[in-house]
């Protein structure tokens, strides 16, 4: 009776080890788990955070070099800017206007009709503010022709002969609004220039009326005023050309 209580009790005390050690081994496990876990946890943390700092480097590394890239893009842009300025002001201070622009269609427009570019040069090259002018002018008057007279021989010949001066106007009226024969001063002109050989110049306007004319070596310089009735007066003088 004794003995078989005695492996009774041998049993139980048995079994209750076995449940602590499994107690115990199932706590190991969890804290084994635990702590795998723990340290994974940790470690994939350490990764992220290092793959965090990858990216961010890299993007610092892009922004740098984004603002460098649009760092030289401005200068770039202000150099450009600043060749356009220089052009544009080399452009507007060299550009011919005005008088020189003029000048320069003249020369052109003679080119173009066939003078010599070096005649043309020398010429230049030879005119001077002074000039040497004979110190009388040639004085004379003319009819000035109207519709209703006119007479072909209504021109007078200057400079000994070198240009022949006519001129054509519109007739004055009465105070009966009738035209007369002689021309009103008042009213623009034609005034027609024949250089010797027949090549003219025209030019129209009112009185008093300048114009100058280069013949050869000579520039002749003519001024018209007006005279008495049906009559203009012209005056020239001749000077050294160039």
């Amino acid at each position: 009776m004794n003995y078989g209580l005695g492996l009774s009790e041998k049993k139980k005390a048995r079994e209750r080890r076995t449940r602590v050690v499994k107690f115990l081994f199932y706590i190991l496990l969890l804290g084994a788990a635990g702590a795998y876990g723990y340290f994974e946890g940790q470690s994939e943390g350490d990764h992220r955070y290092e793959t965090s700092q990858d990216q961010r480097d890299i993007l610092a590394k892009d922004v740098t070099q984004l603002k460098e890239k649009t760092r030289a893009a401005m200068d770039k842009q202000s150099a450009a800017l600043t060749e356009a300025r220089a052009w544009r002001d080399k452009f507007e201070n060299e550009i011919p206007k005005g008088e020189v622009l003029e000048i320069l269609d003249l020369v052109r427009a003679r080119m173009d009709d066939g003078l010599d570019a070096i005649r043309l040069k020398n010429l230049i090259s030879l005119a001077q503010n002074t000039k040497n002018c004979d110190v009388k002018p040639e004085t004379k008057r003319f009819i000035i022709n109207t519709p209703i007279f006119t007479q072909i021989e209504n021109s007078i010949s200057l400079a000994g002969g070198t240009v022949t001066v006519k001129g054509d106007g519109a007739s004055s009226v009465n105070s009966e609004d009738k035209p007369e024969a002689w021309y009103d001063p008042e009213k623009p002109v034609t005034i027609k220039f024949t250089k010797l050989g027949g090549a003219n110049e025209i030019i129209t306007g009112n009185l008093p009326i300048h114009k100058s004319i280069v013949f050869g070596l000579d520039e002749f310089r003519f001024s018209i005023l007006k005279g008495k009735q049906s009559f203009a007066s012209i005056s020239v003088t001749r000077c050294d050309f160039p």
